[in-house]
């Protein structure tokens, strides 16, 4: 009888060894679209790290060890009747290892078959307590809201906030500092139901940006480290570009996930997706900061510092995101991958365009900056700045862009003065929507930021050549000269720094309606750049720059606003001197706009060509004023639509 006892036990055992081996041997197996392929190495692609390179002996095994004990607390059927068939073991291998007289050999057998099962089913069964995972799910996606009603952040979150804990995991995650007694601020949603942003009290050193992502557990560690190499291989090697987006198709994902590990549950395939896209097809511990709307700029001064954002409310704001020296140089090299360019220790600094259309500036290694590699991201709007929104934030009032609204539309010249993050392109690209439709357009940007309706506009910027001994660097200068030859009725021009600004001017004196901007803090700053080395433009030519509007931003209590400081008329008197003549002035305490001159030579001009009387004058810009105030009541019009009311209107 005792024989035949050992006997089930020995199979017993011997099909869980065998099932655990299987399910082991499947994380070694490859998948091309040409069939199965097994890998070279012995070990799982979990015991490869994210550049492609072994990690040693002890990940091995952690792999193996953490592959066996998943399908003992997987909540499937199969998973149970694991679990079972090893509870089963250690109980009756105890039962005859303790009350049955055997031979000694064979109890140290049995001994230790007892001691392993038991802490295998102490293990399992604390696993599945802690995820409430006794019987097998039978919903998909709850995680991601498929069955539940989803949160806002009006309603109550604190029984959530668990499911999005911090862990300790090799895969990139940010790691949050404890802020659970600072002062919570607000916090929104960015990819509901997977990140979201707190912003808190940190003690004494200010407010902090805090990422929080859905946790994983060490199995799923180990499954989304497989599938990277996998999915690694087909973007790779298996696909072309157009194809490429379909490989992250979710039930492509799961498909693949399945494949290395059927036992992970329904509802965790969504966030174990969320991290692939994130971290294969997104920006990694990026990812979040970037799809978060609220932010401007993003930067990194080196690596085990954290990365800073620019809050549209907040300001400045550190964040738990950091990167370490390893990290920090591999990001780096992918967003200049990402932006089409070349970077390396003997050309240590690019500036380029993302694909998403941000602008970023990038520092690799510790040639330039002595704290190592570095980045700055200046995002943009998806959707551009329309003179409404200018309004809406108190940037300008409808009777200073109604002014604007008129100058623009008879082919006045402007120039917008401000410092760094003060608005300027913005307030240029919303101001350039009044210029009329059919008339020829051409901009000229280093990196491209101005986004028009106009049909009739054509968008050129700069381009730098890396290579050695390869001329073909077009700058601001060549374009400018080339926009001349294109009979162009208005020129755009991003930024104007050097030489372009002779060209420039001399295109206001041939008659071309010109809009740029510059960089200082007030008129008499930016006329003194534009006098003085390395531009010069000599004085008399400011005669055809008809306004310069000021602009800057501004910290009003815990906001940070942009203002329209004053908007001035330009003119030269007979000595050559260059005066500025406020029109309109911003009053700070009550934040608001005043006229400061009724008398205007730009508008005198639009009388006189257009044959109005002052009576008509002030008719139409009130006209324009009213239009603003009707178009502020509808409910989010289009760019397209906006601008064909506003050339409705002028016509």
């Amino acid at each position: 009888m005792l024989a035949h006892v050992l006997m089930i036990i020995s199979l017993s055992i011997t099909l869980i060894g065998i099932s655990g081996f299987i399910a082991t041997l499947k994380t070694c197996i490859y998948r091309t679209k040409d069939g199965l392929v097994t890998g070279a190495d012995p070990c799982p692609p979990s015991c490869i790290d994210q550049e492609g390179e072994l990690a040693g002996i002890g990940n091995t095994f952690r792999a193996f060890t953490e592959r066996g004990l998943a399908s003992f607390v997987a909540p499937t059927w199969a998973g149970i009747g694991y679990l079972s068939a090893i509870v089963l073991t250690a109980v009756i291998t105890s039962i005859i290892a303790l009350f049955i007289d055997l031979e000694i050999p064979l109890l140290a057998v049995l001994s230790i078959i007892a001691v392993l099962s038991c802490a295998i089913s102490a293990i399992a069964l604390r696993t599945r307590y802690e995820q409430n995972a006794w019987l097998p799910r039978t919903t998909e996606g709850s995680y991601a809201g498929a069955g539940a009603e989803a949160r806002g952040p009006d309603e109550h979150f604190t029984p959530a906030l668990a499911d999005f804990a911090q862990p300790d995991t090799e895969i990139p995650l940010p790691e949050s500092d404890d802020l659970s007694t600072g002062e919570e601020l607000e916090w929104y949603w960015v990819e509901q139901p997977f990140s979201y942003i707190k912003i808190q009290q940190a003690g004494t050193e200010g407010y902090v940006y805090t990422v929080h992502e859905p946790a994983i557990s060490a199995v799923e560690k180990t499954v989304l480290q497989e599938t990277y190499a996998h999915l690694r291989d087909i973007i790779v090697y298996d696909t072309t570009e157009a194809d490429s987006k379909d490989h992250f198709e979710p039930a492509v994902i799961h498909r693949i996930i399945r494949d290395f590990h059927p036992a992970i549950p329904d509802d965790r395939l969504a966030i174990l997706t969320y991290y692939l896209r994130r971290n294969l097809s997104g920006y990694g511990l990026l990812e979040v900061l970037m799809r978060d709307p609220a932010l401007e700029d993003l930067s990194c001064n080196g690596w085990d510092l954290p990365v800073f954002v620019f809050h549209k409310v907040y300001g400045n704001l550190p964040t738990n995101v950091l990167f370490q020296e390893g990290e920090l140089n591999q990001f780096v090299l992918k967003l200049a991958q990402k932006a089409n360019k070349q970077i390396s220790l003997s050309n240590p600094m690019v500036d380029a365009t993302l694909p998403d259309g941000a602008r970023v500036q990038i520092t690799y290694s510790d040639v330039v900056s002595t704290r190592g590699s570095s980045f700055t991201i200046r995002k943009f709007r998806a959707d551009p700045m329309t003179p409404l929104d200018l309004i809406r934030l108190g940037t300008y009032s409808p009777q200073t862009l109604a002014f604007l609204w008129l100058a623009i539309e008879h082919h006045k010249s402007l120039l917008v003065v401000g410092g760094t993050a003060s608005g300027k392109t913005s307030t240029m690209n919303a101001v350039s929507l009044f210029i009329p439709q059919n008339a020829k357009i051409v901009s000229l940007e280093d990196t491209r930021e101005i986004q028009l309706p106009h049909k009739n506009w054509l968008p050129t910027q700069t381009r730098e050549l890396n290579a050695e001994g390869v001329k073909g660097d077009i700058d601001l200068f060549s374009l400018l000269r080339a926009c001349m030859r294109q009979r162009p009725e208005y020129i755009i021009v991003g930024e104007v720094r050097g030489r372009e600004a002779q060209t420039l001017f001399q295109a206001m004196n041939t008659g071309h309606a010109t809009l740029s901007t510059i960089h200082a803090g007030s008129v008499q700053e930016a006329i003194n750049r534009l006098t003085h080395d390395p531009i010069n433009v000599p004085p008399v030519m400011f005669q055809a720059l008809d306004l310069v509007i000021v602009q800057s931003i501004y910290t009003l209590g815990k906001r940070r606003i942009r203002r329209n400081l004053s908007i001035h008329e330009i003119e030269v008197n007979g000595h050559g001197e260059i005066l500025s003549l406020p029109l309109f002035e911003w009053e700070i305490r009550s934040d608001t706009f005043r006229q400061v001159s009724h008398k205007s030579r730009v508008l005198d001009e639009i009388a006189t060509h257009c044959g109005w009387s002052q009576e008509d004058l002030t008719r139409e810009l009130r006209k324009r004023e009213e239009f603003f105030s009707r178009a502020l009541a509808l409910k989010n019009p289009t760019i397209r639509e906006l601008a064909n009311a506003i050339h409705d209107l002028g016509d």
